[in-house]
């Protein structure tokens, strides 16, 4: 079939004169040494929802959590024995504290040093704009007046005032917003203690907590956020809860622990800062103290500066993410601010002070996570938040696609930078002035544009697109309680380049729900269609422009709710120029050494007519292809022919072009897909071992070949147990290798950026000690440090280094270590 290139090569000329007219005159080529074309990228803010209310609570950014109860009182503390296992506002529970004894703390319960003026100074001496307190926690003591009940605190303690009522009042007269968490958990009006909190409630509490609820709306002034938590309650519960609030306080917003995906925005696991881009409105909780909310009086509290650092960052990354940040103070039973705490969060405002505008006001960007740091921009002013100062003293942020006027270091002086092609590069002096968090300012001379780093440009006017170039937006759904909380695709995004404008459509190779509607988005033009027709038919046309990144998004056009899963499971996408027919191919990538494996060959009919034909591959490697096949597409139909590889074990690693030929008289364009050949993976199957493990995540997990690294979705990744000791991980090859590549992959589900600060360590001969230094001194050990966050993969060329043992051990004595795979790449022994 090789004599038909040039009638290909001819009629891909013809059909890119055909669609030139459609987009004005073809541009001449560009001289040598002419600087990259400039890019129209896309904006680059994430914008806030466009339910008012929604982008309303969006807008403050940064708040107060304060749990504070009876178990305040204790302070973690019972029959003057420390109580370590759970949250200490969880006490009566853990400490397994009959009602009669825990109603008792009650009669002592004096909180005469609770000063609401204070509480909200503080809060706003920390840059927070809203303060949210437990009105009632798991123990089902009301802090507030209720008629309801006996057991609250005004009627059953000495202290005989509604504290709730008097913070309100506060927040109002100081300019905060308020809100109140409310527990569905209510151990007085008849759950039993359940340690995951997943008590259903039961039809004769409804009409407690309805009147509860209807108290808090009504007589309390304006709430701006309702915090539920924990429970199992049934779809109808959380609705009618949910209308109460809705009734009385319509713009008041309502967190996702009602439940069966009723609320308005999503709450995230404790301190969770999502390692995935999270679509929609959202909010981490944080505690000072990750083993407890509410007082604990024996609790550790050192480091002031350290805690300061690391909730700066949790703050800086939740905002440049698109998130909330609800940060909890936990006062004493006498109300008083702990005062550690208190000054936790004074330098957290003294840092937001040094830095205007970095977060408070600031927006998220499309930029998410980098090596280095997070991105966060305000008006024309770009703030990169350095997390990790760059060694090299060189930070690039790529993608930049607005044109930079200066950049500073906020609060010291001008940096040197220069911009390579969409490439911001910022030279950086050898320390940071700023101890906390840097920041280094970028001065902009127009609104933030960005191109992403998965943009493809078209190959001939067409787009070939594998999973890795599709963005996905994620959410979360639950199913009535906390312990079936899931992560769902919520969007798919690819984001294309075009050399030439003129009308392309679009074929998906994959599954979607047959039944439900989806929108396609392509530039501004968008169309409905069934599942069915997303994977059985060409959607389209729509119109590409060149000079500038186009969007392509997938979501649903009628959800049930806004984080429903969107049903789609994309194999390939292809876009090609509407009125050919398109012959493309999905190589794997990449392929060993030795392998055989069929390739997927597809045809696309984007024009009117049947087109009949002979497909098949051409390409030149250390490789035999199978014979080309007959093939019948229907207009806008995709049929696939599998062409079968078969790669020489004496072959080269590299890589190789695969040409995909279609034999027919109709329109066609023939596209080239790039093929990697590398050594085999030696690691696979061999046996592995580790630290310690937790969560089922046993070793053998990072060497069954599965990258996949959804921890509980697909099986694939390893997990050790937390704390640990400088978490390891390690494989026995069996034998000695001459080692050229190691892969390292990390879990996709959350919590990657525990994957940093590791070693690489191979060795000829065993590991045996748990220490790092001791483990970097094995005789003949080869010891590689990685600072950035593992990739999937990360990549590290070893050039021929001998060994049999390899390992993967964190730095930190207090992470888990966590793999989805580690890849071993050499010929095989005897070779």
């Amino acid at each position: 079939m090789r004599h038909r290139h040039w009638l290909m090569t001819i009629l891909v000329g013809l059909l890119v004169a055909a669609l030139v007219p459609l987009s004005g005159p073809a541009t001449a080529a560009e001289p040598a040494g002419t600087p990259p074309e400039r890019v129209k990228g896309i904006p680059g803010t994430i914008p806030v929802s466009g339910d008012a209310d929604l982008a309303a609570w969006q807008r403050l950014q940064y708040g107060m959590f304060i749990h504070w109860g009876l178990y305040s009182e204790l302070g973690g503390v019972w029959q003057d024995e420390p109580v370590r296992q759970g949250y200490s506002e969880q006490i009566q529970m853990w400490a397994n504290i009959p009602e009669a004894d825990y109603l008792k703390v009650a009669e002592r319960f004096r909180p005469d040093r609770f000063d609401p003026k204070a509480i909200c100074s503080l809060a706003k001496d920390a840059g927070m704009q809203y303060v949210v307190i437990t009105s009632k926690h798991h123990d089902g003591f009301s802090m507030f007046d209720t008629g309801t009940t006996d057991y609250n605190v005004v009627d059953a303690t000495p202290y005989g005032r509604d504290p709730l009522k008097l913070l309100a009042d506060e927040c109002r007269s100081q300019g905060l917003k308020f809100g109140f968490y409310f527990s569905l958990v209510d151990w007085h009006q008849g759950h039993a203690f359940d340690g995951n909190n997943n008590n259903p409630i039961p039809p004769a509490m409804e009409p407690v907590i309805k009147a509860q609820l209807r108290e808090l709306m009504t007589n309390y002034g304006d709430i701006a956020e309702v915090w539920f938590d924990m429970s199992s309650p049934t779809k109808k519960q959380s609705e009618t809860f949910a209308g109460v609030v809705r009734e009385l306080q319509p713009h008041a917003v309502i967190n996702s622990r009602i439940w069966n995906n009723v609320g308005d925005f999503r709450t995230l696991g404790d301190n969770e800062i999502p390692s995935v881009a999270v679509d929609g409105a959202w909010q981490t909780p944080a505690s000072i103290y990750h083993s407890t909310w509410g007082y604990r009086s024996w609790q550790v509290r050192d480091d002031l500066p350290g805690k300061v650092r690391d909730l700066v960052k949790g703050l800086a990354s939740v905002r440049a993410r698109g998130g909330n940040y609800l940060l909890n103070i936990g006062p004493r039973g006498d109300g008083s601010i702990v005062e550690f705490e208190a000054d936790v969060l004074r330098g957290m405002g003294a840092w937001l002070k040094r830095h205007p505008g970095a977060v408070l006001g600031a927006s998220p960007t499309r930029f998410g996570g980098q090596p280095w740091g997070e991105v966060t921009v305000n008006g024309h002013d770009l703030f990169l938040h350095v997390t990790r100062w760059p060694a090299d003293g060189e930070l690039r942020l790529p993608g930049l696609a607005t044109e930079v006027r200066r950049v500073l270091e906020d609060g010291a002086g001008e940096l040197g930078w220069r911009q390579d092609g969409n490439d911001l590069v910022v030279t950086l002096p050898a320390e940071a002035a700023d101890k906390v968090l840097p920041v280094i300012r970028v001065e902009l001379a127009g609104n933030l544009r960005i191109v992403p780093t998965r943009t493809v440009a078209d190959t001939e006017g067409a787009w070939v697109l594998s999973p890795e170039d599709i963005e996905t937006g994620y959410s979360y759904a639950d199913n009535g309680s906390y312990s079936s909380t899931r992560r769902t695709v919520v969007r798919h995004t690819a984001y294309l380049r075009a050399h030439r404008g003129g009308p392309v459509s679009i074929a998906l190779a994959g599954r979607a729900d047959p039944a439900a509607r989806y929108r396609v988005r392509l530039g501004g033009r968008e169309q409905v269609v069934t599942g069915e027709q997303l994977v059985g038919s060409a959607v389209g046309p729509f119109v590409v422009q060149p000079g500038r990144v186009l969007p392509l998004t997938i979501t649903r056009a009628e959800p049930e709710y806004t984080s429903q899963d969107l049903g789609v499971s994309i194999d390939a996408v292809m876009v090609g120029p509407t009125g050919t027919a398109v012959a493309w191919s999905q190589p794997p990538n990449p392929v060993e050494l030795g392998a055989t494996a069929p390739i997927p060959v597809h045809v696309t009919n984007l024009s009117s007519r049947t087109v009949t034909g002979q497909v098949g591959l051409d390409g030149q490697g250390p490789f035999t292809l199978g014979p080309a096949a007959a093939v019948t597409v229907p207009p806008g139909a995709t049929r696939t022919q599998p062409i079968e590889l078969a790669v020489s074990r004496e072959g080269e690693p590299g890589t190789y072009r695969l040409h995909s030929d279609l034999d027919t008289d109709a329109r066609v364009l023939g596209l080239t897909n790039d093929v990697n050949v590398v050594l085999p993976n030696v690691a696979v199957g061999k046996p592995a071992t580790q630290a310690s493990t937790a969560w089922g995540g046993v070793a053998g997990r990072a060497v069954d070949g599965n990258t996949g690294g959804d921890y509980f979705g697909d099986n694939s990744t390893t997990h050790t147990a937390e704390p640990s000791n400088q978490a390891w991980w390690q494989v026995d090859l069996q034998n000695e290798h001459m080692i050229d590549q190691i892969e390292i992959w990390n879990r996709t589900d959350c919590c990657s950026e525990r994957l940093a600060e590791y070693w690489v360590l191979v060795s000829e001969t065993p590991i045996t000690s748990s220490s790092l230094s001791e483990a970097r001194k094995t005789p003949g050990v080869t010891a590689i440090y990685q600072s950035n966050v593992a990739g999937r993969p990360t990549s590290i060329d070893l050039d021929k280094t001998p060994g049999r043992y390899v390992r993967i051990q964190l730095e930190s004595h207090t992470n888990p270590l966590a793999l989805a795979e580690v890849k071993v790449r050499s010929r095989l022994a005897g070779e």
